[in-house]
């Protein structure tokens, strides 16, 4: 990802010169917008990511209007986002948005969104004691997935479609994944109608995920224990003929004799 959105940020002389000032007495607020900008810039550079956010706060602040505050306003999300603020930078797509729902930047607000939702739902635990971020709450997963379809479904010939689309395929398979964790935990507790809406949700919503077979696996597995013979006998025969290798067809409960 490059460090500054793909925007004008070359602005023209005459806005350079029709910029105007607070009024106020103070040498640093009499600065021009222009001036206060490439201060941000420069800190954004040299990698100060949290002072440059407050600088970029600062600017709009001072200088609400213009061409100025609406690039601080993105560069804003891309400050929080590096300083590891990502609940800041989800604000930040959001309002920026929300100012302008028209602007051609919109598309990178809300991949950016997507991009912190991403790293906001990896929490202390799973980035360094190497829990499986796939069984962790996946909340802020299903906010990312939704902001990259945004950018695939509005965007597709924009720079950022081709890297949402890959990173949807990717949230699929920790998502289906994450519904059959829950199934199994369901199945261990003998909660075998829970289990099955899990597993029935990752073969109706994931097609094309690796969890799909251990949906199916797990979907006969429950009908099995709740008895609904003919329900079970319809899953193991779409195991069989999407997976008529799998290891799995060998148990008894999937066997001819045991569908009696």
């Amino acid at each position: 990802m490059s460090r500054f959105p793909a925007v004008a940020v070359m602005l023209v002389a005459a806005l350079l010169a029709g910029c105007s000032t607070t009024g106020d007495s103070d040498d640093e607020a009499q600065q021009s917008a222009a001036e206060l900008y490439e201060e941000a810039r420069e800190t954004l550079d040299n990698g100060r990511f949290q002072d440059a956010a407050e600088q970029l706060q600062d600017l709009q602040i001072q200088y609400p209007f213009g061409p100025y505050a609406r690039q601080a306003q993105l560069d804003l999300i891309y400050a929080h986002y590096k300083a590891g603020e990502m609940g800041s930078a989800v604000r930040a797509a959001d309002r920026f948005m929300r100012l302008h729902p028209q602007d051609e930047n919109v598309v990178y607000a809300r991949y950016m969104r997507g991009r912190a939702h991403l790293e906001r739902g990896e929490d202390f635990l799973t980035r360094r004691i190497e829990i499986d971020d796939r069984t962790r709450d996946p909340t802020a997963k299903r906010e990312a997935y939704a902001d990259f379809q945004q950018v695939v479904n509005r965007f597709p010939d924009s720079q950022y479609a081709p890297d949402a689309e890959e990173r949807m395929i990717k949230l699929r398979q920790d998502l289906a994944f994450y519904e059959l964790y829950v199934a199994d935990f369901y199945m261990r507790r003998g909660a075998y109608v829970a289990a099955a809406g899990r597993a029935q949700t990752v073969i109706e919503n994931f097609q094309g995920t690796p969890s799909v077979r251990r949906a199916l696996r797990t979907l006969a597995e429950a009908y099995h224990e709740l008895e609904l013979h003919d329900l079970k006998e319809d899953v193991v025969r779409v195991l069989e003929m999407n997976y008529p290798d799998d290891p799995a067809l060998s148990r008894p409960i999937f066997s001819p004799v045991d569908r009696g």
